[in-house]
């Protein structure tokens, strides 16, 4: 039979655990979800994927093992769509980064872990609602082709 001061004790215990588990997972819960966007600005992934059409509507949507990147674009009050882009591609090359299906936009070499950033800008009204994005070297050679997700304001 236990004392009451044991129980007391226990009672305490299981009481200042479940507070702390609660707030651990609530502050778990908290951390996951990263703040929701500005309304103008969209974020997408850049998957490996050889081709597709003008708004890459073939592009999976989803975080996959082929996902290389990421594009964060920004909508600019002067008229201009901002475009940073983060990857990790093949090493030491240069590939061309085009608005699809519009224009090229610049180019981007990859150093020694294949890691490239660069920042384009383009005037909005050159897309439309709906576009997309792809990149690749010189020759474009299959396999080292990459196509943005869909982007939709």
């Amino acid at each position: 039979m236990r004392s009451p001061r044991a129980a007391t004790s226990l009672a305490t215990f299981a009481t200042g655990a479940a507070t702390m588990l609660g707030a651990t997972f609530a502050a778990w819960g908290q951390s996951v979800l990263p703040p929701p966007l500005p309304p103008n600005v969209r974020e997408v992934f850049l998957v490996r994927q050889d081709q597709s059409d003008c708004t890459n509507t073939t592009v999976p949507s989803g975080d996959s093992p082929n996902v290389r990147g990421v594009l964060t674009l920004s909508r600019g009050n002067d008229g201009n769509t901002t475009v940073k882009l983060a990857m990790t591609v093949s090493a030491n090359t240069t590939y061309h980064s085009y608005l699809k299906c519009v224009r090229e936009l610049g180019t981007i070499t990859t150093g020694d872990e294949g890691t490239g950033f660069a920042t384009f800008t383009f005037p909005t009204n050159s897309a439309g609602a709906t576009y997309a994005f792809d990149m690749y070297p010189a020759g474009a050679p299959l396999g080292n082709k990459f196509q943005s997700m869909t982007v939709k304001y």
